[in-house]
């Protein structure tokens, strides 16, 4: 969409001579520049925020529009939603409370033994919950819950009428396969585990969020929501366009995502995010050696493009973090563990699936840290997996 180029503005900061990212000079941010103002015509990307992070320097970029009918520039304080990438915090919560619970805990247990109701529950793990591999249905699919959605945006839901959509097997199984014999992305897994989380501290989970994750790390501009606003300044969500063709902005109540997408954040408290999520500095050493036990994501044709996903974290190219998507944004964060570099992306339209990872893998290609051509990840050339869907 060619609508948008004359309002670019863009603005960078710059510092960026990495060593370990192929000994790139500071002169050659311009072609970084190039590959997200590309995508964003591409795709038809109103606004967004991105940021690289190595240990010699960053480089950060904002470029088009937080507010189509405003023309509003985004600027890189602005918050966005961050959709999916609320999962890693959950399970990041959820790896806490296994370390600090003296064994009472464990994530081989069985959700039953914590919450009633859930199909197979005494069968189904904790782990398998936090590694999409339960075979519990995905409660978003399901089509009286799009319906609902789509009559009423802004309705407030509770995790139990969400729930419900996922374990009412009467227009679909409420289990899709053994627990733990294959991989498929569901929403209802973090669902469960954020209750687990208020099962088991006997708070909600935001108070729990703020205590154990955004107060420590100092993630000020980072928050849980359950309305429809993304707190000021707010880049507006797009999906689609109007009659006139302008993006068609996107008001769905957070509650409707609950613990498996219901944050926003800003590119600087979402790249330091990304390196906690990543380095473990969370959680104790053998569970973050046991969240990078990941399994392939290849075989399931609605996951979101990870090459391989863990316990509430995804890999793509060596690099481990987490994306989103849907309802008007996209976003994504990596971080490339032995390098201590990390890389952040918010976009505020979603009508195509997997942008930000696409974004991710062209400027790894611009850095030579691009995958070859023969390698099985989605970053290495013509991936047909990327925007696929």
């Amino acid at each position: 969409m060619r609508l948008f180029t004359a309002y670019l503005g863009v603005a960078l900061t710059a510092s960026f001579p990495s060593l370990s990212l192929a000994a790139q000079e500071l002169g050659q941010s311009p072609q970084l520049e190039a590959v997200v103002s590309a995508a964003m015509e591409e795709f038809g990307i109103p606004g967004a925020a991105v940021g690289i992070w190595t240990s010699s320097g960053h480089w950060t970029m904002a470029a088009g529009l937080a507010d189509v009918a405003a023309k509003r520039p985004v600027k890189l304080r602005d918050h966005f939603a961050i959709r999916s990438i609320t999962k890693s915090f959950t399970v990041t919560i959820v790896l806490q409370l296994v370390a600090g619970s003296n064994g009472a805990v464990r994530l081989d247990d069985p959700i039953a033994k914590y919450l009633q109701g859930v199909p197979n529950g005494r069968d189904i793990t904790l782990r398998e919950l936090a590694n999409m591999t339960s075979g519990l249905y995905n409660y978003s699919l399901d089509p009286a819950f799009q319906e609902a959605v789509g009559t009423d945006p802004t309705r407030t839901w509770m995790t139990e009428e969400l729930l419900a959509f996922a374990f009412n097997d009467q227009s679909h199984p409420a289990i899709n396969f053994p627990p733990g014999t294959q991989y498929e992305y569901s929403n209802t897994n973090t669902l469960l585990l954020g209750k687990l989380v208020e099962v088991l501290t006997g708070r909600r989970f935001e108070d729990e969020l703020q205590e154990r994750i955004l107060t420590p790390l100092q993630l000020d501009a980072t928050s849980f929501l359950t309305g429809t606003a993304v707190p000021p300044p707010a880049a507006t969500g797009y999906q689609g366009l109007t009659e006139d063709g302008l993006p068609n902005p996107v008001e769905v109540s957070f509650s409707a995502l609950g613990v498996a997408g219901a944050m926003a954040s800003t590119l600087h408290d979402l790249g330091r995010w990304g390196r906690a999520l990543a380095d473990g500095s969370l959680v104790p050493a053998d569970l973050q050696q046991q969240r990078l036990q990941a399994h392939l994501t290849a075989g399931d044709p609605r996951s979101p493009v990870y090459d391989s996903y863990g316990l509430g974290i995804g890999q793509v190219a060596g690099w481990w973090g987490h994306t989103g998507e849907g309802l008007g944004f996209e976003a994504a964060v990596f971080h490339q563990i032995d390098r201590n570099e990390t890389f952040a992306i918010l976009l505020n339209e979603s009508e195509r699936s997997d942008v930000p990872v696409t974004i991710f893998c062209r400027m790894l290609g611009v850095l030579n840290e691009a995958p070859q051509p023969d390698s099985s990840s989605v970053c290495a050339g013509g991936a047909s997996r990327l925007n696929a869907r």
